[in-house]
């Protein structure tokens, strides 16, 4: 059997293949039964959305500008999710329509997005899908009418007296109009398109289509409301013809409207030509299309390997090219390479691969088909500069294979794709790449039977295989989050699942720390510091936006230090502990409170902040007079009043709080027999950790199970009720604690063969969250 062809973009993780019938563009799916001689939709037959199959569904949202969008809420069948910080989300088993399965995406600042695809019932159904920028594009008053210009000169006519609120009733002031218009040669149009290019019929049967044009618009008033159009008003819609399609465009067109609730095309009047525009009337608005259908189709599938290894092309972009008229249908690879849609019947049809670049690598003729078709395996070979093959296995909690899971890895400019793990746990999976070019990858293991996930981890590849070693599926809980903050060389740094962030850049400061992380909802506080040319400048990021709390110079002119050491939210309230020429303080929402220090002592500083209700506690050191002859004093205030939990005269400090309950619990170390150790304070009672040389740097209470972090010797160790498990064999230190179920998590460092390497450990196993290239730690952290 001939094989066939796909390429142009990549449109990440999505199955099913549909071509359009214009000589510009296709629509792209991939999916489809593997028993292709059996259509689950014969061509010309009513439709049936009824029918349910269960099935995967992932895939990646990006913007226009091809970065990935985090934090989108998608929803696919039933099931909810939201998008990681790569863009990315997966659906495991869930169930949807067979003929029509669809993923819908949100997020503030964009319109839906929405894809459509042919359900394969046991597979890996794939989308890629590109939010389109909501914009406002006018404002219309409601009693006069008047005329909206989108992009590329689509344009709107409302009459007067046109709009209705939601419930019905006529609405009278203006309104505003956010419309798109969306270019049929558009090289991205599969991943922006409403759905797909399949529609229904006023007859209720299915057609591929080939578009000449899409536009539509969303309503509101001023308060953002939606508004409709009235019963028996319609606005005025001319659609732009582009220059390539003007020849081939008809007189007249069938219009289509995009069923948000169907997530469906459906045949709703025509569209005439005029000149460069095709114009229509419109009830009703989400997206309108201008489209030929067909119902003269079959369908085929295959699945794309790597003639050299036989490995899977993931995600990797497909086409198939009308010979006779040259349009083309789009296509995307699933995690086993495959890919299934419709396409033209008894017509000359070329497969083509595209590179992530848009160049065709591998090209194939496909003979006319009469019948639906399953190809199998096609092994093509690739040009070996534009192949990045991507090798591993993934391990457990208990370093057991995981034969039940998978491996996602973004690359730079929105490529990417994810792979099953095989019964031994070890992947194998090729993806195409642009000749020459390096390319930047995020990669994440999942044991779907823990859904435990491993720690994001990052690298850069060209060309060749890429052994990523053993990956310990145990960073966190698949929809949980690690956040931690610390540095980098001589930047601050917040890692989330494992990805590094840098809050400063070092080229234009000579040091800077991130301390702390408190996450509060949707928002991530971070404190720390960036040194000036005049002194440290305390910091406090909320989403990566750096707000100053003091440092570097007084109005007379004379220079100080400040540091943010700890943050702590509450409400709406935001408490930031550190210091400020040499007295330890406090900022509630940026108004510095002084504790200690400064004028009335040498030297105070707050290291910790913990609010229980209307009370905050702070724990810190300050030098007080006799009885501690100017040496540091353990100390914690509470709501400014100070106490002191030093045990006799020597010095001590107090490095965290936590209050569980009435408890306050309060970590650091103090003079005993010549060194320093650790200790633990509950309600101002003092219990030593260590007799031997030690510190406690973190406290964290669970329940009835007291967590503290710290150093024994030079090596990290964490105590649980008093008792020592030691993390690390090697110079190290477990500087912050955080519980999270029956997870404990410790971040900190350990020494590498030439700078420290920031760690973290999940219940005792470690993750580097750095190479060792640059000295790094990892100050504290928080799981949400």
């Amino acid at each position: 059997m001939k094989k066939n062809h796909f390429p142009k973009k990549a449109y990440f993780l999505c199955l099913s293949v549909l071509l359009i019938l214009a000589l510009f563009t296709g629509c792209k799916r991939t999916d489809i039964t593997v028993v292709p001689t059996n259509p689950t939709t014969p061509a010309g037959s009513p439709v049936n959305d009824l029918t349910q199959v269960t099935a995967d569904v992932s895939g990646i949202v990006l913007d226009e500008s091809n970065a990935p969008v985090a934090n989108a809420t998608v929803t696919s069948g039933t099931a909810t999710t939201f998008t990681n910080s790569n863009g990315m989300f997966i659906f495991n088993s869930i169930s949807l329509s067979k003929e029509n399965g669809s993923v819908t995406v949100i997020k503030t600042g964009y319109f839906k997005g929405v894809r459509s695809f042919k359900t394969i019932q046991g597979k890996n159904n794939t989308v890629k899908i590109r939010l389109m920028a909501r914009v406002l594009s006018g404002t219309v008053t409601a009693a006069t009418g008047g005329t909206i210009t989108s992009n590329g000169g689509a344009t709107i006519v409302f009459p007067a007296n046109a709009f209705v609120t939601g419930a019905g009733a006529v609405y009278t002031g203006s309104a505003k109009v956010y419309s798109r218009w969306i270019d049929p040669t558009a090289a991205n149009l599969p991943d922006i398109i409403p759905g797909d290019l399949r529609g229904i019929t006023a007859a209720g049967l299915e057609n591929i289509l080939a578009t000449y044009g899409m536009a539509g618009a969303e309503l509101e008033d001023a308060s953002g409301n939606a508004l409709k159009i009235a019963p028996g008003k319609t606005a005025s819609i001319s659609f732009p013809i582009p220059a390539a399609l003007s020849a081939a465009a008809p007189a007249t067109i069938t219009l289509w409207h995009f069923d948000d609730a169907a997530a469906r095309w459906k045949e709703n009047g025509t569209a005439t030509k005029a000149g460069t525009t095709y114009t229509a009337q419109v009830d009703k608005f989400s997206f309108w299309n201008c489209d030929v259908g067909s119902s003269n189709f079959v369908n085929l599938d295959f699945t794309i390997l790597n003639a050299v290894n036989s490995s899977p092309l993931v995600a990797t972009n497909l086409r198939i090219k009308r010979v006779s008229d040259g349009s083309y249908a789009y296509g995307i690879t699933n995690n086993t390479g495959f890919v299934s849609g419709l396409v033209p019947k008894n017509e000359q049809l070329v497969l083509q691969v595209m590179s992530s670049c848009g160049t065709v690598i591998y090209s194939q003729n496909i003979n006319p088909l009469l019948v639906n078709t399953s190809v199998g395996n096609i092994n093509a070979s690739l040009p070996g500069p534009q192949i990045l093959t991507f090798t591993g296995t993934v391990l457990n909690c208990i370093a057991a294979p995981v034969s039940n899971g998978y491996v996602t890895l973004y690359m730079t400019g929105g490529e990417g794709g994810y792979i099953s793990t095989s019964a031994t746990g070890t992947f194998s999976f090729s993806l195409v790449n642009c000749s020459g070019a390096t390319l930047a990858y995020d990669c994440q293991a999942v044991d779907n039977a823990t859904t435990q996930q491993s720690i994001a981890f990052t690298g850069s590849a060209s060309v060749g295989t890429i052994n990523l070693g053993n990956i310990n599926a145990c960073g966190t809980v698949a929809g949980t989050n690690v956040y931690v903050a610390g540095s980098i060389g001589y930047d601050a740094v917040l890692w989330k699942n494992g990805i590094a962030t840098y809050l400063t850049n070092a080229s234009i400061s000579s040091s800077a720390s991130a301390y702390s992380v408190f996450v509060s909802g949707t928002d991530v506080y971070v404190a720390g510091y960036q040194h000036s040319s005049w002194g440290d400048i305390a910091k406090v990021w909320k989403n990566g936006v750096a707000t100053d709390l003091g440092g570097g110079l007084y109005p007379n002119g004379s220079s100080y230090d400040a540091h943010a050491n700890s943050v702590f939210v509450s409400g709406t309230d935001v408490y930031v502990a550190g210091y400020a020429f040499n007295a330890a303080r406090i900022w509630k929402n940026g108004v510095a409170t002084t504790l200690a220090g400064g004028t009335t002592q040498n030297y105070a500083e707050a290291f910790s902040v913990f609010v229980s209700g209307t009370d905050a506690y702070v724990a810190g050191s300050a030098q007080f007079p006799y009885p501690y002859d100017n040496n540091l004093a353990a100390t914690i205030w509470k709501n400014s009043l100070t106490t002191n939990l030093n045990t006799n005269s020597s010095s001590a400090n107090a490095h965290s709080v936590f209050v569980s309950g009435t408890d306050v619990y309060v970590a650091g170390s103090e003079q005993f027999q010549g060194s320093y150790v650790a200790k633990v304070w509950k309600n101002g009672v003092a219990t030593i950790l260590s007799n031997v040389f030690s510190d406690a740097n973190s406290v964290f209470v669970s329940g009835t199970d007291v967590y503290v972090a710290g150093s024994l010797g030079n090596a990290a160790v964490l105590w649980k009720n008093g008792v020592a498990t030691n993390l690390s064999n090697i110079s190290s230190e477990a500087i912050s604690v955080f519980v999270y179920g029956t997870d404990v998590y410790v971040s900190g460092y350990q020494s590498g063969s030439t700078n420290n390497i920031a760690t973290i450990w999940k219940n005792g196993l470690p993750i580097n969250l750095s190479d060792g290239t640059l000295k790094a730690v990892a100050n504290s952290i928080y799981i949400k």
